[in-house]
């Protein structure tokens, strides 16, 4: 349940275990807009921060945001696809960093990361590329045991509650809301739909089944937008491809976060070479506004250290 980046790891894994895997996924993930589209292609959506909805993936509202994935994940992307690396490589004009020599992370004037003991490469792309091409990887590597069940939802689950079992789940098109439910059963199903699943709610219902969760109330803002990355005149920050800078956590913790995610050709001699993923941030604190750049450069003047 689920086609996004968790669906698409767990597929690729299963396909070791498993003859038959569907995927149902509530997007038309495999139109031409994202199957077919040149790396050029998706890097112009990417920049021109279209609406998802406009592009078919309504259910994914925070693909254009900033995204961390661990140094483990990127080990493992790399072991279930091994051709992904150097695609992104060679062809998406994605590159990767050092953590400890080429990025910048402060909190409250400590830099952190300058005394690691050992060094990490940081993946510099957004998560709208990266998710398109792991998908094509997935298709191009597993098709053969792979089925996809796009622009449909999972309405409720199939059980014995006799056996205390799931077996299977039900579905229908989502552009088709009056028409019959369909019936899927399978021998392992795994819900990769994300924090607004139905899952919980269906195993309460029945089997009485109540999934250990914990609330953490707290209010967060940011504002994100892609820009080209030009020269400060500090060479500690314009040597430094990604920065991190967090101020006042645990009470204002106001930050900024610098991610490259494309290298560009340019004549212009302040220019850094990169598209970047600027990311203003806060947590029960004013947010940032997001209403025009100038609201927000005065809003970055006075809540933040301008070093």
């Amino acid at each position: 349940m689920g086609g996004s980046i968790g669906g698409i790891v767990t597929a690729a894994y299963l396909t070791k275990y498993f003859k038959r895997i569907t995927i149902i996924e509530s997007d038309d993930v495999l139109s031409d807009t994202f199957m077919k589209s040149t790396p050029n292609q998706l890097l112009d959506y990417r920049c021109r921060l279209a609406s998802p909805t406009s592009l078919g993936r309504s259910g994914v509202s925070q693909m254009y945001h900033s995204h961390v994935l661990a140094g483990e994940g990127y080990i493992i992307l790399q072991e279930l696809f091994p051709q992904l690396k150097d695609k992104l490589l060679n062809e998406y004009d994605v590159r990767d960093y050092s953590l400890k020599t080429e990025c910048r992370f402060v909190v409250n004037g400590f830099v952190l990361n300058q005394d690691l003991t050992e060094d990490f490469l940081w993946l510099g792309i957004d998560r709208f590329t990266l998710e398109t091409v792991m998908r094509k990887e997935l298709c191009l590597q597993y098709g053969n045991q792979i089925e996809w069940k796009c622009n449909s939802r999972v309405v409720q689950l199939i059980v014995d509650q006799s056996l205390n079992i799931v077996k299977g789940i039900k579905y229908r098109q989502k552009h088709h809301v009056d028409s019959s439910s369909i019936d899927l059963y399978g021998d392992f199903i795994i819900d990769c739909t994300g924090r607004n699943t139905s899952s919980v709610k269906w195993l309460k219902e029945r089997f009485n089944l109540i999934v250990p969760t914990i609330q953490i109330h707290f209010g967060a803002g940011y504002v994100t937008f892609v820009g080209e990355r030009f020269k400060t005149g500090d060479p500690s920050l314009d040597s430094k491809h990604i920065i991190g800078y967090g101020l006042s956590p645990p009470d204002k913790n106001t930050g900024v976060g610098i991610i490259p995610i494309h290298e560009i050709k340019t004549m212009d001699e302040n220019s850094l070479g990169t598209l970047s993923t600027f990311t203003l941030q806060c947590a029960n604190y004013e947010y940032p506004p997001n209403d025009s750049y100038e609201n927000l450069l005065e809003w970055i003047k006075e809540k933040l250290d301008p070093e």
